[in-house]
């Protein structure tokens, strides 16, 4: 987490602040060695940015991201910003388009949570070469408009807009309507709202619902599942007891099943074998389950084939009882792979307890057994090394491995 605090002198406020903003934005980036490849050089607001200076790290204050988190929530952007010219404005130097949308997921997560009505902050990009594209700038607010359609508060009272410059697109600046103090539909406490009386309820009424969960109306397959025993932890606490579990559902149906064609074990995947990295993601929202996952690409991305051979992504409080939304996120995933130049480094399977095939063949329906190779313990992102999943196929089109040993 590298920031450059010259001379003595403690840092003044502003320049704390500053420096504050752009470390929290860098710790969301994953690992120590990712971090180090991929810094942003953090100035203070007394120092003109310098273009290839490289950040040396700084003993003398680290703050915590708890801290982080704090300032950002009671900074004034909105003044800070006025008070800095345009060089003086935070970067962030995303160099790849994983990079850049996690950043900016990472910054409409946090402006969902911690800015209010009238509050706006932005970030340049100044080594993003492709904003100065066009056609990838409309690509990319394509797809962030397509996922304000499942975002819980990107859309609503989260907006993200480009900021321009004479050369053209340099940044984003994310502004919040939100009322903290409002009451409806999109208020903060809407999963709280109380009704007021029913006059017309009748409390001594009794209603009878025999018969509506008969087994005659259910499938032979539904009646064997009913009759197994219930799961009495169906989200353990322990992101160990998760990481096990899903080693050995991996174990089972993509290794002993042959599922998965490049699946050896639940330890070694793809062509040549390399190691399955495993991370627990416990985010319940939209717009954190975005910065998660595209940390996670971001992870793939920089990792060498032999320490990263595919990553699975569990979400284990993500849609659990939806796979509906949890589709609907998927689809807005899989579309940034063509529409943004991705294709060609990463595939993605998804994975829910819930997944029923849709595609009209002979999959379709909830209680075929062919279901099973999309479901899982928890809500899963697999993704895959494009290079890989080719020298699988021999010859599939790519994203149809599954499809195809499903049938």
């Amino acid at each position: 987490m590298p920031f450059d605090i010259t001379g003595d002198e403690q840092p003044n406020t502003d320049a704390m602040k500053s420096a504050a903003i752009l470390s929290f934005l860098s710790i969301r980036s994953g690992s120590n060695a990712f971090l180090s490849s991929h810094a942003p050089i953090c100035l203070s607001p007394k120092t003109p940015p310098v273009q290839g200076v490289e950040s040396r790290p700084c003993s003398a204050w680290r703050p915590s991201c708890h801290h982080l988190t704090s300032l950002l929530a009671s900074l004034n952007t909105n003044q800070q910003q006025q008070q800095h010219p345009f060089n003086e404005l935070p970067i962030d130097i995303a160099r790849t388009t994983p990079q850049l949308l996690h950043a900016l997921w990472g910054l409409i997560a946090d402006a969902s949570k911690n800015l209010q009505r009238g509050d706006s902050f932005t970030v340049l990009f100044p080594e993003m070469s492709s904003l100065r594209d066009a056609s990838f700038v409309s690509k990319l607010l394509a797809h962030l408009d397509a996922c304000k359609d499942v975002c819980d508060n990107f859309g609503v009272n989260t907006v993200l807009t480009p900021y321009l410059s004479s050369a053209g697109v340099e940044g984003f600046t994310v502004k919040s309507y939100r009322n903290p103090n409002a009451a409806g539909t999109f208020a903060d406490d809407a999963q709280n709202m109380k009704f007021a009386p029913d006059p017309f309820w009748d409390e001594d009424e009794v209603w009878d619902f025999s018969g509506l969960d008969d087994d005659e109306e259910l499938t032979e397959e539904e009646k064997k599942m009913k009759s197994l025993p219930a799961i009495t932890d169906l989200i353990p606490e322990d992101d160990a007891v998760i990481v096990e579990t899903s080693k050995r559902w991996v174990a089972k149906m993509m290794a002993d099943l042959a599922l998965c064609p490049f699946t050896q074990s639940a330890e070694k995947s793809g062509i040549p074998l390399g190691p399955v990295r495993y991370h627990v993601d416990r985010v319940t929202g939209m717009e954190d389950a975005y910065a998660a996952y595209w940390q996670e690409v971001c992870r793939i991305e920089a990792a060498e084939e032999g320490d990263i051979s595919t990553t699975l992504h569990v979400l284990p409080e993500f849609c659990m009882n939806s796979v509906e939304m949890f589709e609907q996120w998927a689809d807005t995933l899989t579309g940034t792979l063509e529409a943004l130049g991705m294709e060609e480094l990463l595939q993605l399977i998804f994975f829910h307890p819930d997944w029923t095939f849709r595609d009209g063949g002979d999959r379709s329906g909830s209680g075929l057994a062919a279901n099973y190779a999309r479901r899982s313990p928890w809500p899963m992102v697999n993704i895959l090394r494009t290079r890989q999943v080719r020298t699988a196929q021999k010859g599939i089109p790519t994203g149809l491995v599954y499809q195809q040993v499903s049938l």
